[in-house]
């Protein structure tokens, strides 16, 4: 894409087939460059380079054997170079161990044309020094503009076969005369990784494959815009990155597969990461800017929190459930919704029994054989409580918001808060709905300042593992119409949150009180005296609990039907469904309603709870009934 212009896009096929798409039209124009009479034949690569220069926009590169130029966006073009390549004789080369005549068309016709250019770079410090890198093993810079060529011969460089094929060649983003090349023998059974630096533009060089694993085939290298040490490298089994200019290389898991990573691109407005793969898609990792601050001295730290890079958008979500066009549209993922957070553990927290594990198998490397623990050692593993990782939200007054449960491994990680707070809604079993988890969400946070904290529990121990971070909600759009402020709005949900947490509470006593009912029912059937007051108390205390379900959640018969009425649960559920724009006069009168209703069955329960029921299992105990939950233990 022409920089800074998105309306201009390069794209080829195979073969440089290149062609300019103009996309407020659609149209495509055919531009690849074409040879003069007399001429030799061009030979492109199957990935033939594109460079859009940095210094014109309307400059673009391409190169067959020859590097191209064109100053008007391909309309026209010239040659700045010979032959860059060996130029040898295909068809000459063996294969399979041997030469082949002309009748082996389909294994000598049908693949890339050999002894082309590979990759091209254009120093965005200096317009006129050129790096070009071959797939025959050549190396060749020019220092003004392609008047002349420098060639370097591969095999002239220690470390690195002759046959290597130049996968990327990137000139520095700061200094003229530094370089980066990666380059890949596998055609000749070499898979070992090959990336070298020159900062003397070519005549010295050094490795940067040095901590790479064995087999993990260099393919595209990209340096940080802002830190001129942090690198990203693509390799044959994933991604890696050094913050020490490609001393030491720390591979980028966080969910990539392991596939060939044969692109990677910097989205510098969004410091964004993209890699594309070999058949499994492009992969993004969001806002790499905690990469920019770490140092060999950070990693040696417990633990680090990064904030988001920029404030956080904050909005409202719609519905989650979408429409689905079947197999006819794909749609990726989206990023997690809210404030994501970068933390780094140079140790995963460690348990009882990870510990000994540990510690056995030193034992076992330093050639020793541990014995077996004792029962009560074994004991305490089992009874340990898990230790634990999160991430605690707080308002800019410092008051409590959330907590995030993190990953409690070392390394690099990643975790999103919601943007809501902790929901107060009564803790029970987790409910499934059509299969999913449901765990009710907190009402959402407003706008502001916040802090987080990375937090670790072990035991009853809190201990704060890194220093924490400020960040900033800020809203993207504002409302047509004018509603409350969103203070307003976060006072009128904290208090619709703290009416559902009294009214889930008195629907989970009541739901507990209606499934011991069965329990007394079972005792007063095996009581052997004073039975009629034992069934004259139970009736009443059933026909309350149906009466308060009734009150609260509707009849059954009803809902099941469809025709169920306002209760007092659906008013303080419904007042708390708004928007950004905040309560409606009606939310307000609703909420006021439910309030009421709730505060009559909150008093019923707890006289059932307190009163109605223990006295009817007193009763039951003096009756001679069994035991039922809740009961004191018989005396006699």
């Amino acid at each position: 894409t022409e920089h800074g212009n998105p309306n201009v896009m390069y794209s080829q096929s195979q073969q440089g087939f290149l062609t300019r798409r103009d996309t407020t039209t659609g149209e495509i124009h055919f531009i690849q460059p074409q040879p003069k009479p007399g001429d030799p034949a061009e030979r492109f690569n199957w990935d033939a380079p594109i460079n859009v220069s940095t210094h014109d926009p309307k400059r673009i590169y391409h190169a067959s054997q020859r590097v191209w130029r064109s100053d008007d966006r391909g309309d026209s073009w010239r040659a700045i170079s010979p032959d860059l390549t060996k130029n040898g004789n295909r068809m000459h080369m063996p294969m399979m161990g041997r030469t082949w005549s002309v009748e082996a068309g389909w294994d000598l016709y049908a693949m890339s044309n050999y002894h082309t250019i590979a990759n091209f770079s254009e120093s965005p410090v200096d317009e006129n020094i050129l790096w070009v890198g071959t797939d025959d093993g050549l190396i060749q810079v020019s220092s003004n503009g392609g008047g002349s060529w420098t060639k370097i011969d591969l095999a002239n460089v220690k470390g690195v076969p002759a046959t290597a094929y130049v996968n990327d060649i990137r000139a520095d983003l700061f200094d003229r005369d530094t370089v980066y090349v990666a380059l890949d023998n596998h055609k000749y059974g070499d898979f070992k990784p090959y990336l070298i630096k020159s900062t003397d533009r070519g005549r010295t060089w050094q490795s940067l494959a040095g901590t790479l694993p064995a087999k993990h085939l260099a393919w595209r290298i990209v340096q940080d815009h802002v830190n001129r040490n942090l690198m990203f490298l693509g390799t044959e089994f994933g991604v890696f990155f050094t913050i020490d200019g490609g001393r030491k290389w720390i591979e980028l898991n966080g969910g990539i597969p392991t596939i060939s990573s044969r692109d990677v691109k910097i989205h510098r407005e969004e410091n964004d990461l993209a890699v594309g793969t070999f058949g499994r898609g492009i992969y993004i990792l969001d806002d790499y800017t905690p990469l920019r601050s770490i140092n060999a001295a950070a990693l040696n730290q417990k633990a680090l929190l990064f904030a988001p890079g920029r404030p956080v958008k904050w909005y409202q979500r719609d519905s989650q459930f979408t429409r689905t066009d079947g197999d006819d549209a794909y749609v990726a993922k989206n990023p997690d919704h809210g404030a994501t957070f970068t933390y780094y553990l140079k140790e995963s927290v460690a348990t009882l029994k990870s510990k000994r594990q540990m510690a056995e198998k030193k034992m076992v490397k330093d050639g020793k054989f541990p014995k077996y623990p004792s029962w009560e050692a074994v004991e305490k593993e089992i009874e340990e409580a898990k230790p634990a990782v999160y991430l605690e939200i707080r308002d800019y007054a410092g008051n409590f918001v959330n907590r995030v449960a993190a990953k409690p491994s070392k390394g690099l990680h990643r975790i999103t808060w919601n943007m809501t707070y902790a929901s107060k809604s009564a803790v029970r079993a987790i409910i499934r709905r059509g299969g999913r988890v449901f765990v009710p969400s907190g009402i959402p946070a407003a706008p502001g300042q916040y802090t987080a904290a990375l937090l670790k529990r072990e035991g009853s121990q809190i201990t704060q593992l890194a220093t924490p971070v400020s960040f900033e909600l800020k809203p993207i759009r504002t409302g047509y119409l004018k509603g409350s402020t969103y203070t307003e709005t976060l006072r009128y949900l904290q208090e619709v949150s703290e009416a559902r947490r009294k009214a889930t509470a008195a629907q989970a006593v009541l739901s507990d009180m209606e499934k011991n009912l069965a329990l007394l029912r079972a005792a007063i059937d095996r009581a052997p005296r004073n039975v009629a007051s034992l069934e004259t108390a139970f009736k009443a205390i059933r026909d309350e609990m149906n009466a308060l379900d009734n009150d609260l959640n509707g009849l059954d018969s009803r809902n099941r039907k469809g025709a169920q009425p306002t209760t007092t649960a659906t008013r303080i559920q419904r007042s708390g469904f708004i928007s950004s724009y905040g309560p409606t006069k009606q939310n307000r009168e609703q909420f006021a309603y439910g309030l009421k209703g709730l505060e009559d069955a909150i008093g019923r329960i707890k006289r059932l709870k307190n009163s109605s029921i223990p006295d009817l299992q007193k009763a039951l105990i003096e009756a001679g009934a069994p035991w039922t939950p809740g009961s004191n233990i018989p005396e006699e």
